[in-house]
This record gives structure tokens, C-alpha cells and sequence, in this order.
């Protein structure tokens, strides 16, 4: 069927529906039906919120996992649920631009006080959630209050709070517990700092009082942002139509509907985007993919600078890896050239601490640095015990980069006689290894990313605090490096800060708790006929899904 037929199917089967159950309050996930384009994926036909007579336009976008949960107080994670939740919810203030440039968001204005203790806002009027309810300064100290009660991902963002006091329906004052260089940033950044659910939703729909609405909120949503949920057939795709009543208005070019397919393999993503039946691939291909596509038809590859590394961190309390000898050699073992240029295509350099170049301070000079040096690893393998190698499991992505960047891992160690064997896994599966505690680890080594969601290294540096709510290292701290990333996180001073996360840098080379393979380039995909897109670093993974617009895309 061609897709102006289908739109037409679409739009009739929406007023059926509409007239049929009616505008859901809250956006959350239901059972679908429809018929199946030419991939064989399922078009969804339920929808809320177009009542134009004007055939709706649709964003047709892939991702590469069915989303963990829509609950911005839990899910905080790109891939995991975070690319889907920034079209239903929004922040206080926004990041514009790669030098942490911020602008009002849900608030218009605000004021620090100068003991830094108390930050005030004045809050934007006339916003409403997609229940219908008014978002004001009591839905501000809820979503602080449920996200505390909760106390999963987003907590560790306001621990820092004290209290937050409703000052007037449109003025909050945030009480902090002692100033913070970052909380501001914080604030714009991209994890855990969500307005929503509304009050009224979460409390009509927990199972009992107080529970905050937690398994309900898993795959519905209730925020203030431009689109609403309408939609989620799992491992199939998401659909999300515009909410009429956003407060920034629809004048201007925007999109009325989106589609997120869960597409799973990148050369079936690749297909779809030369055929048009995806306009962007939202979640970031391989790098090695990405390129082969440049100059193909209508595609645009846009290719800007991140925050972000890839890293591969070691268990430290279990097997051969618990020895630093061992993590060292491991270490001088890797070959960085070829992973650059194998998994990254050059796209990507090589970085010298858990820190990329993009982010302050510079790796300090007296720094433990590690180049490939294959005869000195195994000299390092032989003090340790292990002159005839071992066999370790690693823990790692289901995507192409990975892959090859494993490949490369295990012809590295091969060279000293130990094995890898990989298990490749969606992210969410791999963030639950992560998460077990410390001595619980369920794996020798595990591969992923980092990257600096504020313009500050509190955000990559606070993962290796031992007391982070959200485990993802290997268990790697002491009392004192805990101290030194406390003291940089309690002072306004920027020397004494750079000065303190430089001690930091140097204890963790020289502990060897990861290897720091790269610093890549983003690449994202999409055809000509998207426009509105900006990559901005601090949001890495995602998509200001109200920017976009669709212009000059061919009728089939």
C-alpha cells in the first residue's frame, strides 16, 4: 500500500477508535491493532489528540530495544526508556548548546541566593500535564517527593536537596543541604531531573497509598511535554501523538505523530532508511555502519563531538581481575589503534582516563598512561601467577561496535593465553549485571559507555563513588577516593576542584579499575527530509522530538 493510502486507513481507523474508548487522560500503553507495512511491523491505529480533518504527519523513527520503563523517577538511562520519556516530560531549565549554555524550560526564571543555599524559581504559567491538571509549585515538590520515596536512579541527583518550600502556586525556593557546584547544571542535564508524573495521576493510580504509582507508571506516562504516549506494543514499537494542549503551541513545523519501531538488527535499520520507510534512526547506529551509508540516496550523516567513552571495567573483588597486576597487564594487552580504527572507522581517539578530552580537568601528566606493550603484560601476567593465562567472562552490548570492539579484546589476551568468552546482551539486561553488589558481579569484565550528561566531570567521576545509588562499576573506591570526589562536590572553588579530581584521576590509573579504550564522535542518521535536528552532547542519545519536522519527503 502506498503511504498515502495508508495514511488515509490511519486516520479513519483513529476517529473509529476515538469514538469507540474515548481520550485516554494519561498517556500509557494498550493493545493494538493494524496492518503491517512491508517489513511485516505492526502500524499501530489506536491514537488520541489530532482532530484536524488534515491527514496527520508522521516521524517514522527506530530504536534498538524495547524501553526498560517510562517512570523518569527510575529510568534514567539512554536506551533504557530515556529517549521515549523526553517527549512526554520535560525539565525546569534546558541545555542549549555544547558549551552548557542554559534557557527556561518549565521555569521562566531564576535566583541563587549568596550563600548558595537556596536556589528560587518562578515557574511558567499555564502549563498543563496530560491529565489535564495544572503544573505548578506543589507538582515541583511532589516530583522531588516521589522521586525520594521511590529511591531509585534519579534520587542520587537530589540528594543534595533539603527541602523544597512552596513560596507562592507559581514560586519555589530548592533548600539545598551545602552549596553545589553543579546542581544547577544538574538541573538542565539529562538524567533524573523530570517534572511528572502529575500529583493527580500517580495518586489515582497507586495500588495502595503511598506506593507512588510505581507499576503503573512503568509504561504509562503523565508529564507536560509535547507528545503523549498513545501506544506501546512491546518489542514492536512505540506511538506518540502530539498533546494539543502544550504550552509552547503547535504553530510553526512540527510533526503530529511519531513511531518508534524496535528494530533490533542495524542492516534491517539500514534498509528501512534507504527505502524511507524510517526517517531517523534515533538510536545511534555503528559507527562502521553509519559510514558505509554516507552518500547513499538521501541520507545525511551528522557528525559532531561528545562527552562520551567507551570503557571496558573489571571485577575487582573476584578471580584473576581482583589482582591490580593482572588489570594492568589486561590493559597493556589491548590494541586501542585497532579498535579505532576497526570499530570507530577513525571516528573516535584514544583516551588516557575515565574522563574523554571534551571534559575538565586534562589527564594529569603524572598519570599512569597505557599503550599496547605485549611483553610487559605478560611479565606483569607471570609476577601474578598467571604466566599460562586463565579464561574470564565478559559482559557487554548487543551492538555492532561492541562486537568488533570484542573481537579485538580477545585477540589482544590471546596473545598471553586468556580467553574471553562474551555474552552480548540489550542494554537493560546488562545494566541489571551492573547493578548487583559489590563481590556479586556476574561477570570478569563488562563493556559499555560513559558520558558527562552536565558540563562537569561530577557526572562520570560520581559512578566510581562507592555509595552511588545506581552501580555501574565494578565495586572500585575507597573512604578516600570517596572523600576527594565529596570535597569536589561541596566547594565553588574551580581550582580546588580541578585539583581534587586530578588526585582522583591519578589513584584510578594507577588502580587500573578499566580500560579506556576511546573517546568517539556522535553519528546520527537520518534522511534528507528531516530537518530541526541538533546534537547537543549533554543530551547524547537524545531527541527534541518537538523540533523536528518533516519537509520535501517523497509520496511513494
Amino acid at each position: 500500500m502506498k503511504r498515502q493510502g495508508k495514511l488515509l486507513v490511519t486516520t479513519i481507523l483513529v476517529v473509529l477508535v476515538l469514538l469507540t474508548f474515548g481520550a485516554l487522560g494519561c498517556g500509557g500503553s494498550t493493545t493494538t491493532t493494524g496492518g503491517t507495512d512491508s517489513t511485516g511491523t505492526t502500524v499501530s491505529t489506536d491514537t488520541t489528540g489530532t482532530t484536524s480533518s488534515e491527514e496527520p504527519v508522521t516521524l517514522f523513527a527506530s530504536r534498538n530495544n524495547d524501553p526498560r520503563s517510562m517512570d523518569p523517577a527510575d529510568e534514567i538511562t539512554g536506551t533504557g526508556g530515556l529517549e521515549s520519556q523526553v517527549a512526554f516530560y520535560e525539565r525546569l531549565i534546558n541545555i542549549v548548546d555544547e558549551t552548557g549554555t542554559m534557557e527556561p524550560g518549565l521555569a521562566e526564571s531564576w535566583e541563587v541566593s549568596e550563600d548558595g543555599l537556596t536556589y528560587t524559581f518562578e515557574l511558567r504559567k499555564g502549563v498543563k500535564f496530560h491529565d489535564g491538571t495544572e503544573f505548578d509549585a506543589e507538582a515541583v515538590r511532589f516530583t522531588w517527593e516521589r522521586i525520594m520515596g521511590i529511591g531509585t536512579g534519579a534520587a542520587q541527583y537530589w540528594q543534595v536537596v533539603e527541602d523544597i518550600e512552596i513560596v507562592d502556586d507559581y514560586t519555589v525556593d530548592i533548600k539545598l543541604k551545602n552549596v553545589s557546584p553543579t546542581f544547577l547544571a544538574t538541573l538542565g542535564g539529562q538524567r533524573g531531573i523530570y517534572m511528572g508524573p502529575s500529583p493527580a495521576a500517580v495518586k489515582e493510580n497507586e495500588k495502595t497509598p503511598g506506593d507512588w504509582a510505581v507499576d503503573y507508571f512503568v509504561d504509562h506516562e503523565c508529564g507536560t511535554g509535547p507528545y503523549t504516549l498513545v501506544s506501546w506494543t512491546h518489542d514492536q514499537e512505540l506511538v506518540y501523538e502530539k498533546f494539543d494542549d502544550y504550552w509552547r503551541g503547535w504553530d510553526g513545523q512540527h510533526v503530529d505523530q511519531i513511531v518508534h519501531r524496535i528494530v533490533k538488527e542495524p542492516a534491517t535499520i539500514r534498509l528501512l532508511l534507504e527505502r524511507g520507510e524510517i526517517d531517523i534512526a534515533a538510536d545511534d547506529l555503528a559507527i562502521s555502519l553509519a559510514t558505509e551509508m554516507e552518500g547513499q540516496g538521501d541520507i545525511v550523516l551528522d557528525v559532531a563531538p561528545t562527552t562520551m567513552l567507551t570503557h571496558i571495567t573489571f571485577n575487582l573483588d573476584n578471580g584473576p581481575t581482583a589482582d591490580v597486576r593482572v588489570r594492568q597487564a589486561i590493559a597493556m594487552l589491548f590494541d586501542y589503534d585497532a579498535a579505532i580504527e576497526g570499530a570507530y572507522r577513525g571516528y573516535a581517539k584514544r583516551v588516557y582516563g575515565p574522563i574523554p578530552s571534551s571534559v575538565w580537568p586534562a589527564i594529569p601528566a603524572e598519570a599512569q598512561r597505557y599503550d599496547q606493550n605485549v611483553e610487559e603484560a605478560k611479565k606483569l601476567l607471570a609476577e601474578a601467577g598467571y604466566a599460562d593465562g586463565f579464561t574470564l567472562d565478559l559482559a557487554c552490548m548487543d551492538m555492532y561496535d561492541y562486537k568488533t570492539i570484542v573481537q579485538i579484546l580477545q585477540q589482544s589476551l590471546a596473545e598471553a593465553n586468556i580467553t574471553v568468552n562474551a555474552e552480548f546482551t540489550t542494554w537493560p539486561v546488562l545494566f541489571e549485571k551492573l547493578q548487583q553488589p559489590k563481590g556479586q558481579k556476574p561477570f570478569g569484565m563488562a563493556a559499555y559507555q560513559m558520558w558527562a550528561a552536565i558540563p562537569d566531570p561530577s557526572d562520570i567521576l560520581m559512578w566510581w563513588h562507592t555509595d552511588a545509588i545506581t552501580v555501574i562499576n565494578p565495586g572500585w573506591g575507597t573512604p578516600e577516593t570517596d572523600k576527594l570526589i565529596d570535597d569536589a562536590n561541596a566547594t565553588l572553588d574551580q581550582a580546588e576542584r580541578e585539583s581534587l579530581y586530578s588526585e582522583l584521576i591519578v589513584k584510578m590509573n594507577e588502580d587500573c579499575p578499566a580500560i579506556n579504550v576511546a573517546e568517539m564522535q556522535h553519528i546520527m542518521v537520518y534522511n534528507d527530509w528531516v530537518k530541526g535536528y541538533k546534537y547537543i552532547p549533554y543530551y547524547n542519545g537524545l531527541v527534541n522530538w518537538y523540533e523536528l519536522y518533516i519537509e520535501g519527503k517523497p509520496v511513494n
